[in-house]
């Protein structure tokens, strides 16, 4: 048997032996009186041969039996020699001790004994459990998958102070979250709507609720200014809903009624009110079954109007204005800082997260106008605004919206794809840019059952489901990801693949001519406990975030904010730290991307790679989510000759603080502890290739059996790139894509782009595909290869008389663009298509007719029947030829048809 030294403690038996008294303990005999005789019995002989073995968390030990013997007991201690701990008793001649810490050194000694007392000590041995070790093979290729690391994706929202910002070296500093979308700029203050009681309160740009420190900045032009001093980048919120707080309320119901809803007023449920005001209730009436939809008098009690201004007669008192805020917004940001702004918050949960304001679902049309109009007036009122829309909540709003009934009334298209097509064409008839930066909020979705799970298994998830950012073979555990009809137009609908499958209807539908993805809300931390006092912070969300810094500069985004910045009493504080500040003077992961690959279990482990152009260092991040098997890893590093490096880890041993290592040669198989995050600093040296280029863009996407154009181009340099092959490969368990691609023009210049063309295959899925440079240079991107295209077919007269008008038309028919929900995978029948848009140009004569347009550019609806129509004027001039052009949507294949029109 052993002791059960968790949870009682091996207390020894009392022997009487004649006029004898024998003490017997855990850990060997001790006599009083006459020593060990009489009676005829003797002690056993001191035990043999005793063996230990380490093992991970544990140490198994082994001896010879001695004759008599009827029990063995255990000693232990970290100092060799002793003194010894009474540990455990076995009636065999094995023991296993559990209660170890791996990488500490124990000694131990067996006794025997029996009725008439106890042996002796045996010999020592010694033995230091280790956590096995899994062997890792790594590649680094400082050629392959070259590009610059956006400054902009280690930033957060409402850190604990303006020192942290600095200590941490935070890029990016979010005025974010729900309560901006009605913060009144001129009283400091947001009513925190459905997620607090309808309340209003004083705003906090930094400390606050998120950490231990005191709320900071409500106002919100200081906010950017302490920040800029922190040496942070403000992202702003310009308010789109037309309502902001009032002052902050005075709580009771003789207090200034700041909120809502009212028990005393409104008869309001008083069984679920605020526990520190019982006055303010959540949105139902006494019966606290019947939903309240806000009266104008509710509102005007909490809110004041929010109007674009300037201010004019007639305008409801305690009007404030966006143009007045805005102004002074562009002057505390100045002109060495980005004019960063999030067009308001999650605006397809407008319904929900603030009903009191906008008691109904957002609806495409709504969120596409109100986007448009603020967008453009926010560039008048401060002219280097850098806008980032939609700023979209979740999975299934990504495609849905909140209003279910919007999408099939919009052709059937998902709401992303269709905002940002309709934002398009739009800027494109207008010959003006609305959007700067594609952004949505990106939590890896959890499994469903995560609130059940036992503490190890949310550690396990909080690492795990990061693959949602960037694995083709992830198929989600949650299942709003993981249903048939949460989209009705992207492939491979049950496997998230989030970033390249935004960035590739980006780079389709509003090409931005860079990489302007930002994902302005991230962040897992499952196994913590931030609601009790003193927080539980677990090390898993350190792990996490080190994998999400990661994979945010390797994917290629814009800007990134995590929601909220760690807390500095976090380990995962000291994650940012590992990529922001290191070693305490400001020196960071590198700022140029380069390939790192590594044949182990991507749930658990991860490596990152990127060269510091300035110092010429590799960093290479190493993380070891195994919380129980240390890694032993064999780089290859390719392109790059190592002469020494300096270790920056952060470990569960020691979660609150970076340790360095001494400098030391380059070794290239080294052994990371489990759970812990590794920042090797390498020096050596790199031959650049004489320019740097990319795909321009990477990731693309194109209808089944359809094309995509890449135009290749030089970033840096003025040496031509020549490329030499180009080939759809497997990558992370997809298979080869039966698409081709051929390369139109190899060279690249300084002046003129390369053009790759990419043929999809006839299923729909992801395509990886990898382009080689005669340099050695390669590059490697995604083709999203979606549902067949739509046709449209040319319904016009192809002549009418000079100076008249005629119908021009076209029919949509989706085909097996889309699917109809709830059908399995493929599509199981055409859906309907009417609301789809459909745009129409011409090159002479003039356009009329359409739902949004010029002379040049008309904007149709397609009607019940599938038909879309416009109206042209003929030229006057007998003759002449008008060539038109019409498109249908993106989200349906971009379907395209052109003919031309005689004046005769």
């Amino acid at each position: 048997m052993k002791c059960a030294r968790a949870n009682r403690f091996c207390w020894g038996t009392l022997v009487l032996l004649f006029s004898s008294v024998f003490f017997v303990g855990c850990g060997g005999g001790y006599s009083s009186g006459g020593g060990g005789g009489g009676g005829g019995g003797n002690p056993p002989a001191v035990p043999t041969g005793l063996a230990a073995k380490p093992g991970n968390l544990q140490v198994a030990l082994t001896w010879t039996a001695s004759a008599g013997a009827t029990t063995y007991n255990v000693g232990r201690s970290t100092t060799s020699g002793g003194p010894y701990t009474n540990i455990g008793a076995s009636t065999t001649t094995t023991d296993t001790d559990t209660s170890v810490t791996n990488g500490t050194t124990y000694y131990y000694v067996v006794s025997a004994a029996n009725s008439y007392g106890a042996s002796g000590n045996s010999n020592q041995v010694s033995a230091t459990p280790a956590a096995p070790v899994t062997n890792v093979s790594a590649k680094v290729d400082l050629m392959a998958n070259r590009h610059a690391i956006s400054p902009y994706v280690y930033g957060g929202a409402f850190p604990a102070d303006a020192a942290h910002i600095t200590d941490s070296g935070t890029t990016v500093v979010r005025w974010g979250g729900n309560g901006a979308s009605t913060y009144n700029w001129q009283l400091g203050t947001t009513n925190a709507d459905n997620d607090y009681y309808f309340e209003d309160f004083t705003f906090c740009g930094l400390g606050g609720f998120a950490t231990n420190t005191p709320c900071a900045d409500s106002d919100s032009a200081q906010f950017i200014k302490d920040v800029k001093t922190a040496g942070g980048n403000p992202l702003m919120t310009m308010v789109m809903l037309p309502w902001v707080a009032q002052g902050p309320e005075t709580p009771g119901a003789g207090g200034n009624l700041h909120w809502t809803f009212s028990v005393s007023q409104d008869a309001a449920c008083s069984s679920k009110t605020d526990p520190f005001n019982s006055d303010a209730a959540i949105a139902l009436k006494s019966d606290c079954a019947t939903p309240f939809v806000a009266s104008q008098a509710q509102i005007n009690r909490a809110y004041f109007p929010l109007l674009d201004g300037p201010p004019q007669g007639g305008d409801p008192v305690n009007s404030v204005y966006r143009n007045q805020w805005a102004a002074a917004l562009a002057t505390a940001f100045g002109n060495n800082t980005p004019h960063f702004y999030d067009m308001d918050n999650e605006i397809d949960i407008w319904g929900g997260t603030h009903f009191d304001v906008h008691s109904n679902p957002s609806g495409f049309d709504e969120l596409r106008d109100t986007y448009i109009t603020e967008a453009r007036k926010l560039k008048t009122w401060d002219p280097q605004a850098i806008r980032l829309g939609p700023v979209s909540c979740c999975w299934w709003f990504y495609w849905n919206g909140e209003n279910g009934n919007d999408r099939p009334a919009h052709g059937n298209i998902d709401f992303l794809p269709w905002w940002l097509n309709e934002v398009y064409w739009r800027d494109q008839i207008d010959g003006i840019q609305s959007l700067d930066a594609f952004d949505i909020h990106a939590y890896p979705e959890a499994p469903d059952d995560i609130a059940t799970e036992d503490t190890a298994h949310q550690r396990a998830s909080s690492i795990r489901v990061f693959r949602t950012w960037w694995d083709p073979a992830y198929v989600s555990e949650s299942s709003s990801v993981n249903q048939i009809y949460a989209t009705s137009i992207q492939p491979q609908r049950t496997i998230s693949f989030r970033i390249p499958r935004m960035k590739a209807l980006l780079n389709t539908i509003y090409p931005l001519g860079g990489r302007k993805f930002a994902i302005t809300e991230w962040s897992t931390g499952f196994a913590d406990h931030t609601s009790v006092n003193p927080p539980v912070f677990d090390f898993s969300t350190a792990i996490s975030d080190a994998m999400g810094y990661g994979i945010v500069g390797q994917q290629g985004v814009y800007l990134a904010t995590r929601w909220t910045a760690p807390d500095p009493r976090a380990p995962a504080y000291q994650a940012l730290k590992l990529y922001r500040n290191y070693d305490g003077n400001h020196s960071s992961f590198g700022n140029l991307s380069v390939h790192a690959s590594h044949n182990a279990d991507p749930s658990l482990f991860a490596t990152f790679a990127a060269l510091n152009t300035g110092s010429g260092n590799l960093t290479l991040m190493v993380v070891n989510g195994d919380p129980v098997n240390a890694a032993q890893v064999s780089f290859g590093l390719n392109n790059f000759t190592p002469s020494s490096f300096v270790a920056y880890t952060l470990s569960q041993s020691n979660p609150t603080s970076i340790t360095p290592s001494a400098s030391q040669p380059w070794s290239s198989t080294q052994t990371f502890a489990p759970y812990s995050i590794t920042l090797l600093v390498v020096s050596g040296t790199a031959t650049p290739p004489a320019s740097e280029w990319e795909l321009n863009p990477a990731d693309i996407m194109a209808p089944a059996g359809g094309t995509a154009v890449l135009l290749p181009q030089l970033t840096s340099g003025s040496t031509n790139v020549t490329l030499t092959s180009a080939a759809f490969d497997n990558f992370a368990g997809t298979t080869a894509c039966s698409g081709t691609i051929t390369l139109t023009n190899a060279v690249v210049a300084a002046a003129q782009p390369g053009t790759i063309t990419l043929n999809a295959g006839n299923t729909p899925g992801f395509c990886h595909y990898t382009v080689t440079a005669a340099d050695g240079t390669s590059k490697g991107g995604w083709l999203i290869v979606g549902n067949p295209p739509a046709a449209l077919t040319n319904n016009s007269p192809s002549s009418g008389t000079a100076g008249t008008q005629v119908t021009l038309s076209v029919t949509l028919n989706p085909g097996n663009s889309v699917g109809t929900p709830g059908c399995p995978s493929p599509p199981c029948g055409p859906p309907f298509a009417a609301g789809a848009s459909v745009l129409f140009t011409v090159d002479a004569g003039i356009l009329s007719g359409g739902t949004y347009g010029n002379t040049t550019k008309q904007i149709a609806t397609v009607n019940a029947s599938g038909v879309a129509s416009i109206t042209l004027t003929l030229p006057a001039s007998s003759g002449a030829l008008v060539n038109v052009i019409a498109e249908g949507p993106y989200g349906l294949g971009h379907p395209t048809v052109t003919f031309t029109e005689t004046a005769q």
